[in-house]
């Protein structure tokens, strides 16, 4: 099998996974009882992966929660920023292209009393800025857009919806998840507001994930109990999880230029062999700026799931998590794409481990997938 759904999830580095280990058995202290060396071991474990996580991201320690994941995160920027706001600027504004994790939350504010507006994208998944602007006339406590979308891989202007933003008086949240590894990148430099990561989209480990809080902006907390995280997260931290995201997270920001030219290599080879194999192909945004390694190919006219035609290679037609309601990816829809062509295109996401042979393989089966549906 020839894995290509990275965007999905990434294996987990044996030196995270050998240090989680030792966390797990030897290093097992309860971080929250300073009084005892074992506490204090595990509390120093959590510091050092809270300044790694921070260097990566290029944020300050303080300004790093760690969650359960980036759903998680999404939810507790949402619900702590509209629990707090809501009365005062009852809109929250999410783009068209946002992941279930963001607008789910929104739409449970908007259930709640909020008023919910989806700002639309073009055809190459860029978002509306004119149309933002518009949105923002009326008090809003939030604006969610994604840095770099994980079914196409467009990256938005992170930069410009943040001074539009930030001008009209609301906060911005932005999913960041795809980032870390793949591009250089700085909350504090695009001056987002939040941020969410995740631990198993960058070689870590499932089920441990981070929110960036920027200095000085309160939130409600989504758990309240013993005050962890800043009072933000109650619970006992999950100590192995956090060291091997913070080692994970450390190795991404250290070797993200070779990791970038390594995807872009290999996404130039993919994308120039499956144009050469299938005549009338379509990569969905070639032409806006990407984040290297995701490829979002969809061939009109086919009759049939194409992804069920690709034996021996695992990849995904959209988010991993929209997958389980077997719908077309929205993402594709908001550009304008029709829902029969969107339900049969393939998402190809490269990692580390992939080679050059393998691209060929690929290649090489999506266009005997495509060529059967269209024997059909």
């Amino acid at each position: 099998m020839i894995y290509a759904d990275y965007n999905a999830t990434t294996p987990c580095l044996p030196d995270a996974a050998r240090l989680m280990t030792r966390m797990l058995c030897e290093d097992f202290g309860n971080p929250s009882n300073r009084a005892s060396l074992f506490g204090r071991t595990a509390r120093g474990a959590i510091d050092l992966a809270r300044e790694q996580m921070a260097r990566a991201a290029g944020a300050f320690p303080d300004e790093v929660i760690f969650t359960s994941g980036a759903t998680e995160a999404c939810n507790m920027a949402i619900f702590g920023v509209m629990e707090r706001l809501m009365r005062e600027r009852p809109r929250i504004l999410t783009s068209a292209i946002e992941h279930p994790a963001v607008c789910m939350p929104a739409e449970a504010c908007a259930s709640a009393g909020a008023e919910w507006i989806e700002i639309p994208v073009d055809g190459r998944g860029r978002l509306d800025l004119e149309a933002l602007s518009e949105a923002l006339a009326s008090p809003t406590a939030l604006v969610c857009v994604m840095a770099a979308n994980n079914e196409t891989g467009v990256r938005q202007n992170i930069a410009e919806v943040v001074k539009r933003a930030h001008a009209a008086g609301a906060l911005v949240f932005c999913d960041m998840t795809q980032l870390l590894g793949k591009v250089p990148f700085s909350v504090h430099t695009e001056q987002v507001d939040f941020a969410c990561f995740s631990a198993h989209k960058c070689y870590g480990p499932k089920g441990i994930g981070a929110l960036y809080k920027r200095r000085g902006l309160a939130l409600s907390p989504l758990l309240r109990g013993g005050g962890q995280e800043n009072g933000l997260r109650s619970g006992t931290e999950n100590v192995p999880a956090i060291a091997g995201f913070g080692l994970a997270a450390d190795l991404a920001a250290r070797e993200v230029n070779v990791r970038r030219a390594h995807l872009q290599k290999l996404t130039t080879q993919l994308e120039s062999e499956v144009r050469r194999r299938i005549p009338g192909v379509v990569i969905q945004s070639a032409e806006a700026e990407r984040i290297p390694g995701t490829s979002m190919f969809s061939c009109p006219g086919l009759r049939g799931k194409w992804l069920a035609q690709l034996s021996g290679i695992v990849a995904s037609s959209g988010s991993a998590c929209a997958s389980l309601q077997e719908k077309p990816s929205h993402v594709l829809q908001a550009m304008g794409v029709d829902p029969e062509t969107a339900a049969r295109s393939i998402r190809i996401s490269l990692g580390m481990p992939s080679t050059p042979a393998d691209v060929r393989q690929i290649a090489q089966a999506l266009a005997k997938g495509a060529e059967k549906l269209r024997e059909t």
